[in-house]
C-alpha cells in the first residue's frame, strides 16, 4: 500500500513540452479582450436569442440547413477532414467512405453547438440518450471510494455529463478555468467561459477548476469528493503537469497522468467512457470497464500503464467509430504538417 506522504503529496512540476505551456502556465488575464472572445461571445448571444423563438422540435431542419450551408463555406475544411482520416485510416470501417465519415464529424459538431446554445435556456438541452455499461459504474461506487470517469473525445462531452446526470450519477467535474475561452483575456475568462460552460454546470454535482496559477489546492477538494464516493469525471486527451507520450494512430500525444494519478491515491474505481451520435439528436454514451488499479505499484508506474490502457482504449474507440473523434477537427492534433496549419488557419 502507498504511505500516508505518497497520497497527500500531489504531483510534481514538470517542464512543459511544446505546445503544452499556455495550458498549466500561471498567470493572470492577458488583456481585456481578443477577437476569437468576441467571435465565440457573438455566436453564444445571438445563438440564445435565437433559440428563443426557434422550437426544438425543428432543430433537426436547421442543422441539416447550417450543414448544407457549410458544405459551401467550409468546403475546404471538410476536404482536409477527409484527408486526415484517408491518412491515418486508410481502411474506414463498415465500408464507409472518408467522406461520409467527415461529414458525420461534422454534423456532429454542429449538433453539439446548438445544443450548448440550447443549455443557455432554462428548457436546456434535451437529446435522446442511451446509456451501455452503467453496470461498471454502479459495480466501482459499490466499494463506497468514489470513481473516476475518465472521458475520450470521442463524441459529445455534453452529452456525456447529461447521460450520467440522468441515470442518476450527477458528476463533479474537473477542468481547467480557461475552459470554454479560446485566449486567457479578462473578457475570454470572465465572460465568455462562464457562458460557453453554462450548459455543462447546470448538469453537474460541482465544477471544480485547476487554476491559471501552479496551486495544487484543487486536488485535495476531488481528493475529498472521492472519499464521499462521488463520480469525478476528467477528459484525458489533454497534457497536464505530469504528462507520458503515448502514440494515438500513430501519432505522437502527451496525456496527464492526473485521472489515474487520483484514483490510484483515493483506491477508487478508474473507468473509460466516450460517446457515439447514432443519429439526428440520438447517441449512445459508453462506460467502459474499469482499469483494475493497482496501489502495490509506486503511483507513477501505475499511472502511466494506465494511460497507455487509456490510449490504447482510445485508439480502438476512434478505428471503430472514426467519425465521432473530435480531434479530426484540429490540425495541431492529427499531425498537419506546418504549412497545412496555416492553411487550416487561414480557413
Amino acid at each position: 500500500m502507498p504511505s500516508w506522504s505518497e497520497r497527500r503529496r500531489g504531483p510534481t512540476r514538470e517542464q512543459p513540452t511544446p505546445g503544452e505551456g499556455s495550458r498549466i502556465a500561471g498567470g493572470v488575464a492577458n488583456g481585456l479582450a481578443a477577437w476569437p472572445d468576441l467571435r465565440r461571445l457573438g455566436a453564444l448571444l445571438i445563438g440564445g436569442a435565437a433559440t428563443a423563438v426557434w422550437p426544438a422540435r425543428w432543430d433537426p431542419i436547421l442543422v441539416e440547413s447550417w450543414f448544407r450551408l457549410y458544405r459551401v463555406v467550409g468546403g475546404k475544411t471538410l476536404d482536409r477532414i477527409v484527408s486526415r482520416m484517408e491518412r491515418h485510416l486508410p481502411a474506414a470501417p463498415g465500408g464507409e467512405t472518408h467522406r461520409a465519415l467527415a461529414e458525420h464529424h461534422v454534423r456532429s459538431r454542429i449538433e453539439d453547438m446548438l445544443g450548448r446554445v440550447r443549455g443557455l435556456r432554462r428548457s436546456g438541452y434535451r437529446p435522446a440518450i442511451e446509456i451501455v455499461g452503467v453496470e461498471h459504474l454502479r459495480s466501482a461506487l459499490s466499494r463506497g471510494r468514489g470513481a473516476v470517469v475518465w472521458g475520450m473525445r470521442v463524441g459529445s462531452a455534453i452529452v456525456m455529463k447529461q447521460g450520467l446526470r440522468d441515470a442518476g450519477f450527477p458528476l463533479v467535474h474537473l477542468s481547467r478555468a480557461d475552459h470554454g475561452s479560446l485566449t486567457r483575456t479578462r473578457v475570454g475568462l470572465g465572460v465568455v467561459a462562464p457562458l460557453y460552460r453554462r450548459g455543462e454546470d447546470v448538469l453537474l454535482r460541482e465544477r471544480v477548476q485547476i487554476p491559471l496559477s501552479d496551486s495544487l489546492a484543487y486536488l485535495r477538494t476531488v481528493g475529498e469528493r472521492l472519499a464521499a464516493n462521488q463520480c469525478v469525471s476528467i477528459f484525458g486527451e489533454h497534457p497536464g503537469r505530469q504528462t507520458i507520450e503515448v502514440a494515438v494512430l500513430g501519432l505522437s500525444r502527451r496525456f496527464a497522468l492526473g485521472a489515474p494519478s487520483l484514483a490510484w491515491r483515493g483506491n477508487a474505481g478508474l473507468l473509460t467512457a466516450y460517446v457515439l451520435r447514432l443519429g439526428s439528436f440520438r447517441h449512445r454514451l459508453v462506460i467502459e470497464e474499469e482499469i483494475p488499479v493497482d496501489t502495490a505499484l509506486p503511483r507513477r508506474r501505475f499511472a502511466e500503464r494506465a494511460v497507455h490502457e487509456f490510449a490504447a482504449r482510445l485508439e480502438r474507440s476512434i478505428r471503430r467509430h472514426p467519425g465521432d473523434w473530435q480531434a479530426w477537427f484540429y490540425p495541431e492534433i492529427v499531425g498537419d504538417s506546418e504549412a497545412e496549419q496555416r492553411t487550416a488557419r487561414r480557413g
